[in-house]
């Protein structure tokens, strides 16, 4: 692992064993230091740094810098005397040259690889230490240039030393420049070990979780996918292990199931081979795109055509409504008992034709049946008078099913002008096309009800429950699940 590691330098970071602090300020007593430090570098000890200098060496990490936060304001009058006695910039200096002279727990460092910066404003004047604002700034815009310098490296940000001000700053400042490379390293006092926190994964694991439900929410599987991949690490950080390994499955299955890709749907469910609490569910997921009835497959339009709506995918939603229309005539037909064919002239329930020899036992001529000799082609129009033709003129239930049916006419037309035309879809064109030409656009809130009537008209049951709503409550508990 190749890493750099940013300390702050404060008041306690460096001590003597014969030449105490007492009631010296740390400027002057650190400025004495380095005068004499020939004579006392062997005295010299780093209570903090030094610990976290031992935690790197011990576990063979590479450091290519090391980044000495330091404060040097400016002297007296123009600063509390007190203040500017209390500066780190020469005790910064003594750790570097302990660094560089291999007197340390780490193996000497060039010079060169260790550089101190002194909290400084805009105006690069040297600044007070416990300003919070100055200081988050100054290190936003120092660690900004660093992570560049270092795109692939890890950061371990040495928080403990330096004031409330500068432990805080640098970590949000380096969380949020250096993300899940970021590891934070806690030093009790009473402890000889650093705890290593790696709180980028955990400051950055909820908004990128959060992203992924907000993806889901507007049926972007897709999209949180790609999230997910990009971000595992962190977004599976302290989550369950099975749940983590659930995760990208179950977005693959959502991107499929969301396309009608059933086969594909499936196939992403069947790479999982231990599901533990979750197995339920996802046998129940697995099942619903294994070999779906016909009126499995309208609720699925159904859902499809609803979730589109939801998110304002208006041209995609009239493509739902046009399939849902046309399938829902063809499985009337089939309820009748019509008989269709594919191209190759075998009996298939969703083939394009119907049978000549099914049309030849009809009392009835279709308008578009004109050749006597070949199987008819169907289209929305085909199945339409077919049913009408084929449907109790006397049922008031059914001639009141096939005026639903016709109510979504004006929308099919409506889709089926797109493709001569470059015009955009609007929810005033699908309330006007739906509900009449003075209709308000909230007319077309209605459609989907209107469908989801259809349907149980048709297939005699309620409209089974969305499976993107069932996708989207699992995945929420996946990313909840803690390991």
């Amino acid at each position: 692992m190749n890493a750099i590691l940013i300390c702050n330098v404060g008041g306690r970071d460096v001590a003597s064993e014969v030449f105490p602090k007492d009631n010296i300020g740390e400027r002057t007593w650190a400025e004495t230091i380095l005068t004499r430090y020939h004579e006392l570098y062997a005295t010299l000890r780093l209570p903090i740094i030094g610990k976290a200098l031992h935690y790197l060496a011990e576990r063979r990490i590479a450091l290519d810098h090391v980044i000495l936060i330091a404060s040097d304001q400016p002297p007296p009058p123009d600063r509390n005397a007190q203040f500017w006695q209390s500066d780190t910039i020469h005790s910064a200096a003594i750790i570097r040259r302990l660094l560089s002279d291999g007197h340390t727990p780490y193996p000497a460092l060039p010079t060169d690889r260790i550089t101190i910066w002194t909290i400084r404003d805009e105006r690069d004047r040297g600044c007070d230490p416990s300003d919070y604002d100055l200081t988050l700034r100054f290190l936003e815009r120092q660690l900004t240039k660093l992570q560049h310098q270092y795109p692939q490296h890890t950061a371990f940000l040495e928080v403990t030393g330096g004031t409330p001000a500068m432990t805080t700053g640098l970590l949000i400042a380096g969380t949020e420049v250096f993300g899940s490379r970021a590891e934070v390293l806690s030093i009790h006092p009473a402890q000889e070990t650093p705890i290593a926190l790696n709180t980028g994964k955990r400051l950055l694991a909820t908004p990128l979780r959060a992203t992924l439900r907000s993806n889901a929410a507007t049926y972007a599987y897709a999209a949180a996918a790609r999230t997910f991949l990009e971000q595992e690490a962190i977004i599976t950080d302290r989550l369950d292990p099975i749940a983590a390994s659930l995760i990208a499955p179950l977005l693959d299955y959502a991107h499929h199931r969301f396309n009608f890709a059933f086969a594909n749907a499936r196939k992403a469910l069947e790479k999982i081979h231990d599901a533990g609490p979750w197995q339920t569910e996802l046998d129940a997921l697995r099942a619903q795109v294994t070999s779906p009835d016909r009126c499995s497959l309208l609720a699925e339009v159904v859902h499809g055509a609803a979730a589109r709506y939801e998110i304002g995918l208006y041209a995609d939603f009239l493509v739902q409504v046009v399939r849902f229309e046309e399938n829902l005539l063809r499985y009337l037909c089939l309820l009748q008992g019509v008989e269709f064919r594919n191209r190759r002239r075998n009996t298939d329930p969703d083939g394009p034709y119907l049978t000549r020899e099914w049309l030849q036992q009809q009392p009835f001529t279709l308008s578009r049946d004109r050749d006597r000799q070949r199987d008819l082609p169907v289209d929305r129009s085909v199945l339409r008078e077919l049913i009408g033709q084929l449907l109790n003129p006397s049922d008031l239930h059914q001639q009141a099913l096939l005026q639903a049916i016709d109510k979504l006419g004006a929308l099919v037309k409506r889709r089926n002008e797109l493709i001569h035309h470059l015009e955009g879809v609007q929810k005033i064109g699908l309330a006007r096309a739906f509900a009449g030409p003075h209709a308000s656009s909230t007319a077309a809130d209605q459609i989907v009800p209107h469908l989801q009537q259809l349907y149980k008209a048709v297939c005699k049951q309620p409209l089974p429950p969305s499976p993107y709503q069932q996708i989207n409550h699992l995945l929420d508990r996946l990313l909840r699940s803690k390991g």
